[in-house]
């Protein structure tokens, strides 16, 4: 079974677009909706607009960004538990731990010793959600402990705000092998399940006009509203072969026009479980998100120029820090943001900070990371099984 190296280089897109949507959420609301860029048929046009009602909305679509991961997540996890048959439950789990967990571990050890550090002043000149919430709790032995523990509550995610989704993956990962299967055997039930314990989980969370959580028990639940996307990745796993046949044989205006239009969804609506209290809008955003993630899947994989493209080498480092870029990047925007803002402009701050982010990507993966991923494998290893990479 060949590795679609291509969905590597999706996830570092994706990646990248989750940098980009924290730089949008640092910029302050005021500049957003009063700078003028342009004017067209008598409409002013601002950055609120270019970047919330145009296609370039995609630029900074963090939430659709994330259920792609999460997708993909279900799509690659199953290609790995279908290729090592022979693999135990637990060398499975272990391998996510050293793959997702150690790394967190220490990026959460790094922010927590550089908080009281650099964090001598409160930051002007960016929006408030910035300047106020990560970062917002002192780091005590207490919040690292719910950190590295993954509670996933409000304040237990202070110290890097994008690990959220992360603990979601991991909760994921922990029961995958046996949701794979369950898939495998008994599809239906499966998914009337999932289905049930998202509508369940949603229901009650907004009753309480509780999203993100602020409970133990709640982020438990919260984690049950992404599920289906996992399982989504699960049925494109299953279904591959199908998708494959129907995308050679379907109409040219499906494969080149409905398609790519479908990846717009992935930017509208600008909502999602995560930063909205609405039943009916978190689950308009999953089905929006579900439908344009696995067109940008099926474009992957199928159209032979983009994925050509995809393989460049470029794109497959951009792939390969694709998660240290994610965990890492928030950090080093507030390091950078609390040392250096003080002395330039937000722009030159930017044009200096969302390279450097990148840097320090390639950094961690070198030294964290990739180490971590093999010692993973070196735990694991089998004689008689060839490892293959775990997504």
């Amino acid at each position: 079974m060949r590795r679609e190296t291509e969905l590597d280089a999706v996830r570092g897109i994706a990646a990248l677009i989750v940098m980009f949507f924290h730089f949008w959420l640092i910029i302050r609301d005021e500049w957003k909706s009063h700078a003028y860029i342009t004017h067209m048929a008598g409409i002013s046009i601002t950055p609120e607009i270019l970047f919330h009602f145009t296609p370039l909305r995609l630029l900074v679509s963090g939430s659709g960004a994330v259920g792609l991961f999460f997708v993909l997540s279900g799509y690659v996890l199953s290609l790995s538990v279908a290729r090592q048959r022979m693999a135990s439950y637990g060398r499975f789990v272990i391998r996510r731990i050293f793959r997702i967990y150690l790394p967190f571990v220490v990026v959460i050890l790094f922010s927590a010793s550089l908080l009281p550090l650099v964090k001598t002043a409160p930051l002007h000149g960016v929006s408030q959600w910035f300047a106020n919430e990560p970062w917002s709790v002192y780091p005590t032995e207490q919040v690292i402990m719910g950190h590295l523990m993954m509670i996933g509550t409000v304040p237990l995610v202070s110290l890097d705000s994008p690990i959220w989704s992360l603990i979601i993956e991991m909760r994921v990962s922990l029961i995958f092998p046996i949701l794979f299967i369950l898939m495998e055997k008994y599809r239906s039930e499966t998914l009337t399940g999932v289905v049930a314990a998202y509508f369940f989980s949603n229901i009650f969370l907004n009753r309480l006009g509780e999203n993100p959580p602020t409970t133990f028990m709640h982020s438990i639940l919260f984690t049950f509203e992404y599920l289906p996307l996992f399982v989504v990745g699960i049925l494109f796993y299953q279904f591959r072969e199908q998708i494959r046949g129907f995308y050679g044989s379907t109409w040219p205006v499906i494969r080149n026009i409905a398609l790519p239009l479908a990846v717009l969804l992935l930017g509208t609506p600008t909502i999602g479980p995560e930063n909205a209290v609405g039943i009916m809008k978190n689950l308009i955003w999953i089905v929006c998100t579900i439908v344009g993630s696995c067109a940008v899947i099926c474009i992957a994989l199928h159209n032979e120029k983009i994925s050509l493209y995809l393989q460049k080498s470029h794109m497959q480092g951009l792939g390969h820090i694709s998660y240290s870029l994610y965990l890492s990047h928030m950090v080093v925007l507030l390091v950078m943001a609390y040392t250096l803002l003080h002395h330039m402009s937000l722009w030159e701050w930017g044009m200096l900070a969302l390279p450097t982010c990148c840097v320090v990507a390639m950094v961690c993966f070198w030294l964290v990371e990739s180490p971590c991923m093999k010692a993973g494998y070196w735990l694991t290893r089998r004689r008689y099984l060839k490892p293959g990479l775990v997504g």
